[in-house]
């Protein structure tokens, strides 16, 4: 018998109802048929692993087997929803798997998004920062309208304080999701800092839209410094602002000094007797048109 079927034989179903029922009381482990999982239905905001470290986790099982049981949640149907594990359960099917040891809890879909979250972001080598962004903001909707949800943490492989982020630090993820998603995937791929790309998340869309062209055209890997110039500029941006910005050159501010172009004293003053006269229009027009603005 070689190693792969070893590891197979090791997954021995157990389709009697009454230990089913009992061990997802007890949230024991149990090997569940492939072909009774569903993925998770709620919204989820982690990618699957790219193919490097898919063949990293197909090696493992193939040579030792799934050693972290899946989570799953039982089904009215007779199927189990993936809370966590969607990796490995795609990994096992690929190696011709027929079962995989899961952990079942009873749980309703906030405390299932709560534990898929926790999960992922403690066993995850690495997360892309827009996902943990997305990750840290459901968790944070879900904990805020449901303080009394209980603690979700002993579903985790590792401890949560070697796995935790500072306050600032999450406040940091959760702002990249404000970001257009050409400007997510530049932070995903490490063209941009995380701390840059929340300077530019203040920025409204269309500005954002603009700076990603320029950045883009002038092939220019956007810095720290230089996004917290462009974000002084909010409501103001155009393209050639942030280009001056990103070439360090000078931008130089319009002011209002209240002169009147001479092209418009040349063209209408032989229509007024006196400067008062003009004035006068000039006060009544602004006072007409600052009026109706504010109405």
């Amino acid at each position: 018998m070689n190693s792969l079927e070893q590891v197979r034989n090791k997954f021995i179903v157990d389709n009697e109802p009454k230990k089913v029922e009992e061990n997802i009381k007890k949230n024991e482990i149990l090997n569940i048929e492939l072909n009774k999982l569903v993925a998770f239905r709620k919204r989820q905001p982690f990618s699957m692993y790219n193919e490097i470290k898919k063949q990293e986790v197909l090696e493992s099982i193939k040579e030792n087997g799934v050693l972290v049981p899946i989570i799953v949640r039982p089904l009215k149907d007779g199927q189990y929803e993936i809370i966590s594990g969607h990796n490995r359960v795609e990994c096992c099917r690929e190696l011709g798997f027929s079962t995989i040891p899961a952990q079942t809890v009873d749980c309703d879909d906030n405390k299932a998004t709560l534990i898929m979250i926790d999960t992922n972001l403690c066993n995850r080598d690495r997360i892309p920062p827009v996902e943990k962004g997305y990750a840290y903001k459901m968790k944070t909707e879900i904990l805020k309208n449901n303080p009394n949800i209980t603690n979700i943490n002993e579903y985790n492989e590792n401890s949560p304080e070697e796995n935790s982020e500072s306050t600032a630090q999450i406040y940091r993820y959760i702002r990249l999701t404000e970001l257009i998603k050409p400007i997510q995937e530049k932070v995903n791929n490490e063209n941009l800092s995380i701390k840059a790309g929340v300077e530019l998340s203040y920025l409204s869309q269309e500005e954002q839209e603009i700076v990603n062209q320029v950045i883009d055209d002038e092939k220019i890997k956007l810095n720290l410094a230089q996004a917290q110039k462009i974000r002084i500029k909010k409501n103001s941006i155009t393209y050639e602002i942030v280009l001056k910005i990103l070439k360090n050159q000078k931008v130089v501010e319009p002011k209002f000094t209240g002169k009147v172009d001479k092209k418009i004293i040349k063209a209408y003053k032989n229509r007024f007797n006196s400067d008062k006269e003009f004035n006068d229009l000039l006060m009544k027009l602004l006072e007409d048109y600052f009026t109706s603005d504010s109405e």
